[in-house]
């Protein structure tokens, strides 16, 4: 597969683009911490809302899972895990997009619940059209999770996965909206992970920490049938048998062989415009 590179903005690594986002009822106060809020040495605030299991562990790794209902002081809600679900990011991307956001992270146990207060400065450089208010923060920090470890049935299809005539086998993962699918000319936003059967890592735009942009037609044959299957938002993983994969084209260095496993996310897709 070959990627046309383009540059975009972290989606959910930083608390954003609002208008995607559902409105939650917004905690109080919202323009200023409480009188019991905690004041850190950065200058951000904080109140405990679930205390951790145990209040001395914190993160330490690379990939941090969390969870993050955001809302600047107007009363707008800027993100909203209850929507979309925990968020896996790079500690390393948080800091340099949203420092503040990074150093509450770090800062809070893990398994534990605070409700932050943080200056925009903090934020900055922040998310695409962030404005400049103080922002509250429910946070909860999961723990470390390792987004491109390979699936325990990475070495062949299970029982209940559903086959295809040319012998693509897939899974559905998480559920999206239900709606349209791409087609064969369509232009693909995507995150994905590959792994060879034996659980190596081959490819992997999440361990980018960018998304990808393909046009379908020019994938592999097992990318083409699976990826007209999912609708916005679906994860799929496909185990894409070799004539479906790269065993029909001349060898190269570095691709791989036989049945590969695929984990994909498809966010959007658009129809190429008439020349």
């Amino acid at each position: 597969m070959s990627l046309r590179p383009r540059l975009l903005a972290l989606l959910l690594c930083v608390p954003g683009l609002a208008l995607a986002v559902d409105p939650i009822r917004p905690p109080q106060p919202l323009n200023a911490p409480p009188k019991q809020a905690i004041e850190t040495a950065s200058g951000m605030s904080y109140i405990v809302l679930k205390p951790a299991p145990d209040a001395n562990k914190f993160f330490s790794g690379e990939w941090v899972e969390y969870r993050a209902d955001v809302w600047s002081s107007d009363g707008v809600t800027r993100a909203s895990s209850r929507e979309s679900g925990p968020v896996v990011a790079t500690v390393r991307r948080l800091a340099a997009e949203q420092p503040g956001l990074a150093r509450a992270i770090l800062s809070t146990p893990v398994g534990e619940s605070r409700r932050w207060w943080i200056q925009p400065e903090r934020l900055l450089p922040g998310y695409p059209g962030m404005p400049n208010l103080l922002h509250v923060i429910d946070l909860t920090v999961v723990g470390e999770k390792n987004p491109v470890q390979a699936p325990a049935d990475v070495a062949a299809p299970p029982a209940d996965a559903l086959r295809t005539a040319s012998g693509l086998a897939y899974k559905v993962l998480k559920r999206g909206d239900g709606g349209a699918k791409p087609g064969p000319r369509s232009e693909i936003e995507i995150h994905y992970s590959g792994w060879t059967t034996d659980g190596r890592l081959f490819d992997s735009s999440v361990a980018r920490d960018q998304r990808a942009f393909f046009p379908l037609s020019q994938l592999i044959q097992g990318w083409q049938e699976g990826v007209q299957l999912m609708s916005r938002g679906d994860s799929v993983r496909f185990w894409i048998p070799g004539h479906l994969a790269y065993d029909m084209q001349p060898p190269s260095p570095g691709t791989p062989r036989g049945m590969l496993v695929f984990d994909v996310t498809l966010y959007d897709f658009t129809e190429p415009t008439a020349p």
